[in-house]
């Protein structure tokens, strides 16, 4: 392995994976032929050669993507790969499946050397799909769109936009698809939301994509880590974005078209700021109790512990929004293990008569009985056997034996290579059994 130099080569022509086998093969010959064919036309005395350039995230992650634009039944394919002068743009190549087999009919330059993402949306309802690219550009903290519509066998290139993050889908009462661009400015603590359709351009007088509406976010987002599209109920949908303001500390916002404008309800105009959502800890919004909505954690001081950062393990209310009132609602309180990757749902009658334990070594959460002036007393423990940790410990198949005094726990849950082991207390004021630990666990997903 080489480390600690730098030796000024392309480190995915280094990566280079096999040539590809079945369509793509197909598909590389046919680029082969192209990149061959403009090199002896345009600078036969030129380096040759060419790198695959492969999308950093999203869904596609392949440089060669296959699928029906044009909704004849028929797939067609982009590839993105580089020239082989380093430092040069990708571009995107074009091709289309004929009788006599894959053909190249259109190559054109992309903005960057960098592909962030490619997605497909039907943005004017005609039944073809546009291509939506995001780029890394060079130097610069934003990242650009670029939307390209399929005209016969070209890729015509009809807007630019720079973004820190973007969704695609349905977010009108509309047929058609549409594009949210959220972009902070963390410069001028500026963050904003705008909602894209397609429409005629006031300049150009040509088909792009034209804004909807916009609004204001929280301006000290530094950038955005989940993005999901929700169902928010009155035949309405909107976008929950969660952004990071700092190293430890997230905000979700909601974005929503309420038919007239763009609203983002936890946005405070006169601080700038969301507080509503505010948390200071890297916790994503989800929809964590399954039933179809969205929620957002705030996080609960728990008497007798403060270990959270480090174990990764908070007490938490979670909160969600109901569109018939516009104002937020909180919808239960959980334990939060992400070391582990589970919830354990509390019961209000809970509140403020328990506290917790972590070992981190052992991976056991402990919950205690919270008495003033008396000891606190264990009421459940939980912990997560991974299948590359050794069983000795294990009295049966479905027993933990007990170490060091401790009770005996008894497997409840298993999940892929995981198994879970709890031992609880019947006694008032919890009342627990295996099968209300069952009700109240979680995993994430």
């Amino acid at each position: 392995m080489l480390t600690g130099c730098s030796i000024g080569m392309d480190v995915e022509a280094l990566l280079r994976p096999p040539r590809p086998a079945g369509e793509q093969q197909k598909i590389q010959q046919a680029l082969d032929e192209y990149i061959n064919s403009t090199q002896q036309k345009n600078a036969p005395g030129a380096p040759g050669g060419y790198v695959l350039k492969y999308p950093n995230s999203g869904e596609y992650r392949s440089a060669f993507v296959i699928k029906d634009l044009d909704n004849d039944g028929v797939d067609e394919a982009i590839v993105f790969y580089r020239r082989g002068i380093e430092g040069s743009k990708i571009n995107l190549n074009f091709l289309r499946k004929l009788e006599t087999g894959w053909q190249s009919v259109c190559d054109i330059e992309g903005a960057s050397t960098n592909i962030e993402r490619v997605q497909f949306a039907d943005l004017d309802s005609d039944g073809i799909l546009e291509v939506l690219t995001g780029w890394n550009m060079d130097n610069l903290r934003d990242k650009q769109l670029v939307m390209y519509l399929v005209s016969g066998d070209r890729l015509i290139e009809r807007h630019t936009d720079l973004y820190t993050e973007f969704i695609v889908g349905k977010l009108t009462n509309l047929s058609n698809d549409c594009v949210m661009v959220l972009h902070a400015n963390s410069a001028e603590n500026i963050t904003t939301a705008k909602l894209l359709t397609t429409g005629i351009d006031s300049i150009t007088g040509q088909t792009s994509l034209v804004e909807l509406g916009s609004t204001r976010l929280d301006g000290y987002i530094q950038q955005f880590s989940t993005v999901q599209i929700a169902e928010l109920g009155n035949n309405l949908r909107g976008v929950y974005a969660d952004g990071i303001k700092d190293t430890d500390s997230l905000v979700t916002e909601l974005v929503y078209w309420d038919g007239k404008q763009l609203c983002a309800p936890f946005y405070n105009k006169e601080k700038n700021a969301n507080t509503t959502s505010y948390r200071k800890a890297l916790l994503p919004s989800m929809d964590l109790d399954g039933d179809g909505t969205i929620e957002w954690p705030i996080i609960r001081n728990l008497t007798g512990y403060s270990q959270s950062d480090k174990d990764k393990i908070w007490f938490t209310r979670w909160e969600g929004f109901d569109i018939a009132t516009n104002q937020t609602k909180e919808k239960f309180s959980c334990i939060i293990n992400m070391t582990d990757n589970y919830s354990l749902l509390i019961d209000k009658s809970w509140e403020g008569q328990f506290t917790l334990s972590y070992d981190m070594q052992s991976h056991t959460l402990t919950l205690y009985s919270l008495v003033i002036g008396s000891e606190n007393k264990p009421f459940l423990m939980l912990k997560a056997v991974f299948g590359t940790e050794p069983t000795q410990t294990e009295a049966g198949d479905n027993v933990l034996s007990a170490e060091d005094g401790a009770p005996e726990l008894s497997e409840f849950e298993t999940v892929g290579n995981v198994r879970f082991y709890a031992w609880i207390s019947p006694e008032k004021p919890f009342s627990l059994s295996m099968e209300r630990l069952r009700y109240m666990f979680s995993l994430l997903q």
